[in-house]
């Protein structure tokens, strides 16, 4: 089964291990990058997870991440709002990076 990890503050990893995410917790822009560089070596991790405040303030981070990586990364949102993808859209990216259907 694909592996799943979250990155970010603590409340957010929290709420995402719920799920079977691998809890990653980083609150500074260092620790975030040095959490994506480890991930985006391990071949076991299929989509990782970041709060999208975290991600849009590293975006090179982000980006390095994709290179190396063949890992989804997906940032999501904490607040609602119209820029965001819709619910549709993240559920097929999680859906294809991890080779399963959610309902």
């Amino acid at each position: 089964m694909a592996e799943l990890a979250a990155v970010g503050n603590r409340d957010f990893v929290v709420a995402l291990a719920g799920i079977g995410a691998d809890p990653v917790t980083c609150e500074t822009t260092e620790e975030f990058e040095q959490a994506l560089r480890r991930l985006a070596v391990r071949r076991d991790i299929h989509a990782v997870f970041v709060s999208e405040p975290q991600a849009e303030a590293a975006p090179e981070v982000v980006a390095a991440f994709r290179r190396r990586s063949r890992a989804a990364l997906l940032a999501l949102p904490l607040v609602p709002s119209e820029e965001h993808r819709t619910l549709q859209e993240i559920r097929h990216l999680i859906e294809q990076a991890t080779g399963a259907s959610l309902i």
